[in-house]
């Protein structure tokens, strides 16, 4: 797998670990390779500016695929590239 940008450090809060049951590195993989899962048609065009700009670039995903009521995850990378962080959507 090649990424499409630097992600920098990776970072994975304890609530989105706990949550997940997991480390997400499949999720950041996705999210390397442009990837957004369910991020908004507005955050897929904030996104694409972001890869050109090396600015911040978001993507959503389900914390469970099969039981969309568990809520989701956030995956970004900073604007400075310097950063990913996996949490949970309203951390």
């Amino acid at each position: 797998m090649r990424s499409n940008f630097l992600l920098g450090e990776l970072v994975v809060t304890d609530s989105a670990r706990v949550a997940l049951g997991r480390d997400p590195l499949d999720l950041i993989a996705r999210h390397a390779v442009n990837d957004h899962g369910l991020a908004s048609l507005k955050q897929h065009k904030l996104n694409l500016k972001g890869y050109k700009e090396a600015d911040e670039i978001v993507s959503v995903f389900h914390i469970d695929p099969t039981d969309h009521t568990k809520g989701r995850v956030i995956v970004v990378t900073a604007a400075t590239w310097d950063k990913t962080t996996v949490k949970l959507e309203h951390e």
